[in-house]
């Protein structure tokens, strides 16, 4: 609605010329701050204080040339305050607006005369229609009883503090209804144009944190969602990992036990088939060989003087030999047979600690890889089965090989010894 500011002398030039439209010398008006000016209603602008001789600035320095006025650049030597017509005044009520407004700055500021007013237009042609009251700030010291300038202390905080207050019960009393000056932006007391400022940039600071906080606040949720959704995706991919690894290692251990199984029953079949020939061939050179000693020593004690042949001891020594060799691979068999068992037993076991796994990882196995873990259970099982078919062919091999290259066991031939002791 209104607020004031303070200038010193090398502030006032452009000011005073865009207060009275002066116009630079490319042609355009002087302006303050970022306002646009409508040359066309420009003609609709007036100045409710007299016209000072020589112009503004000539009055400035005639007016602090009379009064007690330092000679310092940082002392203000104007004010300006620039009220704003309220939005609810119909456009025929502006100018008794105004001219209220200039009256009632010149009974606050200069005791009701306008001695102090450097000029007090009313611009028409910008985008609101407001009152430019630009004035010296002189006060009576009464202790010194003299005239000075002091924009510290006829503008001070107090002063701001109840102007629109003050403002809003003076036009009240003229328009007989409150015409707007008092809202929340001006109900606690006008401010100074850097206290606008700096309460216009603590809020937007305001605002700027808050979005900060909102920001950090939404930047947490995502890093945490996302933190979540990859330790997810990590643990999916690790469980994953960990089903396949164990589903292979238990194919693995199941090939394992059903080939042990299948050559522990191989193995047994074997030793079965060959104990009969183990058995004969070993039986059947002892008996040989018992028979030529008792028939050596019978034919020594009747004197015949009658000795073995050597074809004869030759024959005696191959058949003992492979009766001693088919027991030793008898015995080989069986060992090798126990170790098979006993790697049975252990496989038994791994498969026993591993099943609870297999429990665990069963409701992953409904999951979207099931298909895929069944196509490689399939190509496990089809794999083992090769190989189980293989290695059952290479067993059937083996025994026909051996038992092409089983020896017959000739007849038993009676030594000329024996021949001639009977």
């Amino acid at each position: 609605m209104a607020n004031v500011q303070k200038y010193t002398r090398g502030q006032i030039g452009g000011l005073t010329r865009h207060y009275e439209r002066g116009q630079k010398e490319d042609g355009t008006y002087y302006a303050f701050g970022n306002q646009e000016i409508d040359t066309s209603l420009s003609h609709l602008n007036y100045n409710l204080a007299p016209e000072r001789d020589g112009g503004q600035l000539s009055f400035i320095g005639k007016r602090t040339s009379e009064v007690k006025c330092h000679n310092r650049a940082d002392v203000n030597v104007m004010c300006s305050w620039v009220i704003t017509a309220p939005k609810n005044l119909a456009d025929n009520e502006h100018r008794l607006f105004f001219q209220e407004a200039y009256s009632f700055l010149n009974q606050r500021y200069a005791d009701g005369s306008d001695k102090n007013v450097i000029s007090a237009y009313v611009h028409m042609d910008e985008s609101t229609p407001h009152l430019h009251y630009a004035f010296i700030p002189v006060v009576h010291d009464k202790k010194k009883g003299i005239d000075k300038v002091s924009a510290k202390i006829i503008v001070d905080r107090v002063d701001l503090q109840k102007f629109h207050q003050d403002l809003e019960r003076h036009m009240t009393g003229v328009f007989g209804r409150e015409v707007g000056i008092l809202n929340e932006a001006t109900k606690e007391g006008n401010k100074s144009i850097d206290e606008l400022k700096r309460g216009t940039a603590q809020a937007e600071l305001s605002t700027i944190h808050q979005n900060i906080t909102d920001s950090r606040n939404i930047l947490t949720d995502v890093l945490l969602d996302t933190s979540i959704a990859e330790i997810e995706r990590k643990d999916h991919e690790e469980l994953s990992a960990e089903v396949k690894n164990l589903r292979s290692e238990k194919a693995q251990l199941d090939k394992e036990l059903s080939s042990s199984r299948t050559m522990v029953k191989t193995l047994k079949k074997q030793i079965k088939e060959l104990n009969p020939h183990v058995d004969r061939r070993s039986y059947g050179a002892i008996r040989d060989f018992e028979e030529t000693v008792r028939d050596e020593v019978k034919s020594r004690l009747i004197g015949g003087g009658k000795t073995i042949t050597d074809k004869g001891w030759n024959s005696l020594h191959h058949w003992a030999k492979v009766g001693l060799s088919n027991a030793s691979t008898a015995e080989a068999y069986e060992a090798k047979a126990k170790v098979l068992d006993d790697e049975n037993k252990d496989l038994s076991k791994r498969v026993q600690i591993l099943q609870p796994y297999h429990n665990k990882l069963a409701p992953v196995l409904n999951s979207p890889y099931k298909a895929e873990f069944e196509d490689l259970e399939r190509k496990a099982k089809s794999w083992s089965q090769e190989q189980q078919n293989g290695r059952r062919e290479a067993v059937v091999r083996e025994q026909q090989t051996q038992k092409e290259h089983v020896p017959s066991i000739p007849a038993k031939k009676k030594s000329k010894a024996y021949e001639h002791s009977r």
